[in-house]
């Protein structure tokens, strides 16, 4: 770790007690120096944290409500149609973010909108839902004009131009044909909402609502990954990794900032997270299996429900002709098909009704000084799309002077109050040589290996072996310490307390992820959580002319030289070595929720999309950075992290309960609760998987508790994407 971020303090001992007081550093001190604080350390903040997207977009959408002055949003994503908070089942189902927005202009709160945007990385993501990349089929809708523009106008429109009487058909086809089509009506209504709702936005003709585009910097990124100690593959090997880094770099940020200088900064509320402003991330904590509040149109994918485990024989397996049992075999291709053998039933619905669901956070903050560098980091940004954004849209480009800045508002540099909370922004920012993400979570190893207590991690992807071999690194060179001084203090290493390390992560939602997750996961001895992926490589060794690629579906020979020889470079301690050599315990699980569908128990993917990190409850970090080389070094991000005990704590009671089914929230935390804790938790994934896999479909068999499984991924890759 950079000598950079280290604190240094001289530590007085009592001569006669023999004791001495020390504080630890959890967050980037020498970046808060007086007079020359790059990412200052303030403490007058109040933070409330938000679980799923049901309570974090519902917050937000009161405070847009009671907005007085200004709205600044950050997005990767925005979905004009997306509903905050819902109630119905059929589009709108509640009030659409582009018509809050909409009425805020209206009453003359100054709204302004920043977005990601790149014509090949948006084309794919469709991360600007209903802008230049709508649905063309369309033609047949009138839009609404821009100060008509709503979700019910373009509902009622849509239907008026689809559900009408045609004089040239009889009235048995009329009839059917408004049958058929009346179904399809709210989301017809809704792709034209989208797309009226951005064309008029960057048109200019929405009252006091401004939107800006910004893309990825090539030159920055490449100048950010030259510093890396872990490179990216590049053509060399084959591999497209280092090239879609470099070229389609995005900016991943989402923070909102409301009435920044309202009455002084009084009103003002800020919030960082990790949700995304598309509604594919609305879910509740409940994740059911269907949801109707969710959005429709779900496919099955190989990553989601398959009844029965995978081949134990995955090893030895030379081609998939030779398996017997279409639902074990790695080589399966076809999730929906092995959905309807499984069910064994005529007419059976592969798939299911809704998307699947979602899990994240977002932090709310409010009346504190951490306020002001959210809104630095949106004005900094805003001007800097204002400048590149070239001409078109026309209207982004008009003016080229900096936007005027508001001074600190005086109710935000009030004196820190009991209850309130030391805060530290921190970035991923190629443009500004800001890598302060990384450095605050290899802090936070450091300080985590120092401790015997629980480092929880829940992350989209994990896939940064760097930061793994920074943990399990710095924990062989504090046992190694233990084990100097435990003899003059009469101690042997049986008395260090374990530290225990929970991994809750998705299965990688794409082939080519497999590698680098199994990478990150090797170091700490979980590879075989990865069983294609292991497979294969030990396939390879033995091997290597029958060693195949499982990537997308399609089994393709290639030359497994560069992800394999990586992998044998890894040293991978088994579960004896974990704990004598490094005084470890480590878990990694998945998320499923289960219910009873078409007359029998479905399981169903749980989407990690969290990015939260907790350490002994003394430390806490969330927000849009994902562990792997793309938030660490390429994309834009923004976490907020706190040292305050007391949200740690409870934040970290509220997610293990709701993991477990209640069964495990380990209380006040001491090491002794934990441990146990750690027994339990690994306990449920074990029955969870159990019951998935039981052959009964009584409910006391099949229900699982809470949503925690063991990790379970029987894809292989050699092409990495990290």
């Amino acid at each position: 770790m950079p000598d950079s971020i280290i604190r240094k303090e001289t530590t007085h001992i009592d001569e006669v007690t023999r004791t001495a007081t020390a504080s630890t550093q959890w967050l980037l001190e020498n970046r808060n120096i007086k007079g020359a604080a790059t990412h200052p350390i303030t403490h007058n903040n109040q933070l409330r944290i938000f679980i799923c997207g049901e309570e974090g977009f519902a917050d937000i959408a009161r405070e847009i409500l009671n907005a007085k002055e200004s709205i600044d949003l950050v997005c990767w994503g925005f979905d004009p149609g997306m509903e905050l908070v819902r109630s119905g089942t059929t589009w709108p189902r509640g009030e659409t973010y582009g018509d809050l927005l909409i009425a805020a202009g209206k009453r003359g709160v100054k709204v302004r909108l920043l977005v990601w945007y790149d014509r090949i990385g948006s084309a794919s993501t469709r991360n600007l839902v209903g802008y230049a990349n709508g649905d063309w089929s369309r033609n047949n809708t009138p839009p609404c004009k821009p100060q008509e523009l709503s979700a019910s106008n373009s509902l009622a429109l849509t239907t008026a131009a689809w559900i009408r009487w045609h004089p040239d058909l009889s009235a048995a086809r009329n009839e059917q044909f408004q049958q058929i089509m009346q179904p399809k009506m709210p989301l017809m209504a809704r792709a034209e909402y989208c797309n009226h709702w951005f064309t008029a936005a960057f048109g200019g003709k929405l009252p006091n609502i401004e939107v800006r585009r910004r893309s990825g910097s090539s030159s920055d990124i490449k100048r950010s990954l030259q510093s890396e100690t872990y490179q990216p593959a590049g053509l060399t090997d084959l591999e497209l990794e280092k090239t879609g880094m470099t070229q389609l770099g995005t900016h991943h940020q989402k923070p909102v900032l409301i009435d920044y200088a309202a009455d002084n900064g009084s009103k003002a509320v800020g919030f960082v997270m990790g949700l995304n402003s598309v509604t594919d991330y609305w879910d509740t904590a409940l994740h059911e299996l269907e949801n109707p509040r969710r959005e429709q149109g779900a496919e099955l994918t190989a990553a989601e429900t398959v009844q029965r485990p995978r081949c134990t024989n995955i090893a030895n397996c030379t081609q998939a002709s030779e398996c017997k049992v279409l639902e074990d075999c790695i080589h399966v291709k076809d999730a929906a098909r092995v959905e309807v053998l499984s069910a064994g039933k005529t007419g059976f619905r592969a798939g299911f009704q809704s998307l699947k669901p979602y899990r994240d956070y977002a932090c709310r903050i409010s009346g504190g000084q951490a306020l002001v560098c959210l809104y630095k980091n949106f004005m900094d940004a805003w001007d800097r799309a204002h400048k590149t954004s070239a001409a078109w849209p026309e209207q982004t480009a008009r003016q080229k002077t900096a936007t005027i800045r508001c001074s600190n508002p005086p109710a935000l540099l009030r004196k820190a109050a009991p209850g309130d909370c030391s805060v530290q922004i921190v970035r991923t920012q190629p443009q500004d040589n800001d890598k302060t993400i990384k450095e605050l979570y290899a802090l936070a190893a450091s300080k985590a290996a120092l401790a015997c207590g629980y480092l929880y991690i829940e992350n989209q992807y994990f896939q940064c072996e760097e930061w793994t071999q920074h943990l399990i690194q710095t924990r062989k060179k504090v046992i190694a310490a233990w084990k100097a001084g435990s003899a003059t203090a009469g101690k042997s290493l049986r008395d260090m307390p374990v530290m225990h390390v929970f991994i809750v992560i998705p299965v990688p939602e794409r082939g080519s992820m497999v590698p680098r997750t199994y990478d990150a996961l090797a170091v700490l001895g979980q590879q075989n959580t990865m069983t294609g992926q292991a497979a294969m490589i030990d396939i390879a060794n033995r091997r290597p002319e029958q060693a195949m690629n499982e990537n997308g579906g399609i089994a393709t020979p290639i030359d497994p030289t560069a992800v394999v020889a990586h992998a044998n470079t890894i040293s991978k301690p088994d579960i004896v070595m974990l704990e004598e050599t490094f005084g470890m315990k480590v878990s990694v699980a998945m998320l499923q929720t289960c219910g009873i569908d078409q007359e029998r128990w479905r399981y169903r993917e749980i989407y990690i999309h969290s990015k939260l990190l907790l350490v002994d409850d003394s430390f806490l970090t969330l927000g849009s950075a994902n562990m792997n080389q793309r938030s660490m070094a390429v994309d834009s991000e923004i976490n907020i992290a706190t040292d305050n005990p007391g949200l740690a704590r409870e934040l970290r009671k509220r997610v293990w309960s709701q993991l477990s089914g209640g069964l495990v929230d380990a209380g006040d935390g001491n090491q002794k609760v934990i441990a146990l804790a750690f027994r339990d938790w690994s306990n449920v994934m074990k029955t969870n998987r159990s019951r998935k896999y039981a052959a009964s479909q009584a409910a006391d068999r099949k229900k699982l508790k809470g949503f925690l499984l063991p990790l379970e991924d029987n894809r292989s890759s050699n092409i990495r994407l990290g």
